[in-house]
């Protein structure tokens, strides 16, 4: 193979067309093999006796009968060195060879395995404050089983915390292994603690409009405490959860004639008080009464973070929603604004010297056609307050909130028969929404490890509330002029898990079961008595799909001015919901589902009496962007009654569940 030196590369760099080809080198040369249409024939691996070709061809980038990588090469010899180092192969070594016929490529490993060592025991020296056993707890192996560096460096690191957190920061570990029998290992760690380091004075840098009484009231380390990691990194996350600061840094300065003591330092770069912003975004209604809606929202936002240097924050929002309405007999195709919210938040950080902050939002929020088939207004009050448990995964809302909803009257919305059935349509859209009092309690137990795509953990949901509204029903198909009051009480339990699935690690077996119903207090009434926002409806693309949004349970037609049907969901008292789905990836950031997803909805306890099922079942595609999947799913129903459809098609925003 002819080699090239800096002085010949000079003499090509003279010839115009030898320079052309090294530029085109220099760029593309890393990836001339990954763009061409090589395809990989075949890929043999030798010396392999521990593991088999199989489970060794499975770990590879590299895969027979797909777009040949060069960049994969080196990539699957370090896997390859990896794959048998952590299964006690410590002197392992891989080397590979290709060649290429015409557009096809074969790749060959050779692995010489080596001697496979054996985990045998630690031994502890010169720790005073844990004893070998509570050390011995950090590394999760076992005598026996195949050495694994990587468990004994994450225990070293496991360790060198625990004293970082017992006020050892200076502690260093000497790590020698000895072997017996030619394949048993022992791992000596001499450890030297170092002095204790106390916090005797606390110091901040870049502080301009915030009171450092706001920086102190965050922190969970104080003075004359002992240095403890964990408790820095925490106050660290505290103090970034404000809002206030753009950059949160931390240094330890020690005493330099006493190393037992130090000052933490906080290096603070704080935000404008006063902000602005717009956005952009398209908002999807889901289980309106009119169906699936789609509209174009704006938003403006504008606010003040910390109000006198205190941390208080008051913002204003503004959101118009933008449809292009479809053409009519009556008019032609046009932009619509059927929705309107105008959202004033107070919140005040700490509510009862804690670190609970309570939100006061006050809404005025105004929609009508296609939105909502009759035009209203409603003005919404609340007040929330939200814990996190240190060291937990529990959470805690707590709140109450008052709504009064006016209806208008709109013209188009007029009905071939009878005044009476555009009050019965009206009744049944807006239910008893004319005033409702609640009070909400929700704890929650989030351990996923990740809120927008979760991979691992579980989800535990309880949602409570107490609700008194004051309602006009409908007596002998008239719409009463008398208001009714409901007293009642609404629960709704979840409980959602992410897991591997057992064929394949890397796939996602997501699985969801709920429960929901309303408990009234007093004789029960129908359930056209309750508010449309109080009653639960199902089908849909975040319930059971297959099914329509609401599609699930009684549906009252009713006929407009246009001749056009409005179909109204009467919703019910009682959801019961099971939902499973395998989420399998497929290339750069889509993946598939496959799903099931089964449930009911129950108007009265009389119902279950007739105990039934609906059931959906499909596939779909989503993409993972950074703000949530965007799906596209498609389900059948598995039991379709005479007159339904076959399945339906869904758009959503972030995972079914």
């Amino acid at each position: 193979m002819k080699r090239f030196n800096l002085t010949s590369i000079g003499r090509l760099a003279s010839d115009f067309r030898w320079c052309c080809c090294l530029v085109v080198v220099l760029i593309f040369g890393g990836n001339l093999f990954a763009e061409s249409k090589l395809k990989v024939a075949k890929i043999e691996i030798i010396g392999n006796d521990a593991f088999s070709t199989g489970e060794l061809k499975s770990i590879l980038k590299s895969a027979e009968k797909k777009t040949f990588n060069a960049r994969y090469l080196r990539l699957d010899r370090i896997l390859l060195t990896n794959y048998y180092t952590l299964r006690g192969f410590l002197n392992v070594f891989v080397s590979r060879d290709f060649r290429k016929e015409g557009d096809k490529i074969f790749i060959k490993y050779s692995i010489t395995e080596g001697r496979r060592y054996y985990f045998k025991a630690i031994n502890f020296a010169g720790q005073i404050l844990f004893s070998a056993e509570a050390l011995r707890r950090h590394f999760p192996i076992q005598t026996g089983e195949p050495f694994q560096r990587r468990v004994i460096e994450s225990g070293l690191n496991h360790i060198e915390n625990l004293y970082a957190n017992h006020g050892k920061p200076y502690v260093t570990f000497s790590v020698t292994k000895e072997t017996s029998d030619d394949t048993l290992i022992d791992v000596n760690i001499a450890i030297d603690e170092g002095v204790s380091v106390t916090i005797t004075d606390i110091r901040y840098e870049g502080l301009k409009l915030v009171k450092s009484f706001l920086i102190r009231r965050e922190l969970v380390i104080n003075k004359k405490e002992l240095f403890s990691r964990e408790k820095i990194q925490a106050s660290q996350r505290n103090i970034y959860s404000t809002g206030l600061f753009q950059f949160v840094n931390y240094r330890v300065e020690p005493i330099s004639d006493d190393a037992t003591k130090a000052v933490l330092v906080w290096r603070i770069v704080e935000k404008k008080p006063i902000w602005l912003g717009f956005r952009f975004g398209v908002g999807h209604k889901s289980g309106d009464v009119s169906g699936n809606i789609t509209t174009f929202d704006f938003t403006a936002e504008a606010g003040h973070r910390n109000i006198a240097g205190t941390a208080r924050s008051v913002s204003m929002k503004v959101v118009p929603s933008l449809l292009y309405g479809r053409e009519t007999k009556d008019s032609p195709r046009r932009w619509l604004n059927p929705r309107n919210e105008y959202t004033v938040t107070y919140i005040e950080p700490w509510v009862l010297s804690t670190r609970t902050p309570g939100i006061f939002r006050l809404s005025w929020i105004q929609e009508s056609e296609p939105v909502a088939v009759v035009p209203y207004t409603s003005l919404e009050s609340a007040f929330n307050l939200s814990h996190k448990f240190a060291n937990s995964f529990w959470s805690y809302t707590t709140g109450i909130s008052f709504q009064r909803v006016k209806l208008r009257q709109n013209n188009t919305v007029v009905n071939d028969s009878s005044q009476t059935n555009v009050n019965q349509a009206i009744q049944l859209i807006s239910g008893g929404k004319d005033l409702i009092y609640a009070f909400t309690f929700i704890p929650l137990k989030d351990k996923r490890d990740n809120v927008l795509v979760p991979q691992r953990g579980s989800l535990t949901e309880f949602f409570n509330k107490f609700a008194y509204t004051r309602s006009r029903p409908i007596i002998a198909n008239q719409l009463q002029d008398t208001l009714v009051t409901n007293i009642f009480y609404k629960f709704n339990a979840q409980w959602n898990r992410y897991q591997g699935f057992a064929l394949n690690k890397k796939w996602v077996l997501a699985t969801r079961l709920r429960g929901a119903g309303i408990i009234e207090f007093g004789k029960p009434k129908p359930i056209e008595f309750f508010p449309a926002t109080e009653r639960f409806y199902l089908g849909g693309s975040n319930t059971i799909r297959g099914y329509a949004e609401q599609r699930i349970g009684r549906i009252t037609q009713f006929t407009d001015n246009s001749g056009d049907t409005l179909e109204i969901p009467v919703g019910g008292k009682y959801v019961v919901l099971g939902n499973i789905e395998l989420r399998i990836p497929l290339f750069w950031l889509f993946q598939t589902e496959v799903f099931v997803d089964a449930g009911n909805l129950f108007e009265e306890k009389e119902d279950f009496k007739h105990f039934s099922l609906k059931v959906g079942s499909g596939v779909g595609l989503a993409v993972i962007t950074p703000f949530g999947p965007i799906r596209f799913d498609y389900g059948i129903k598995l039991f379709k009654n005479q007159n339904e459809s076959r399945g339906n098609f869904h758009i959503g925003i972030s995972f079914a569940f």
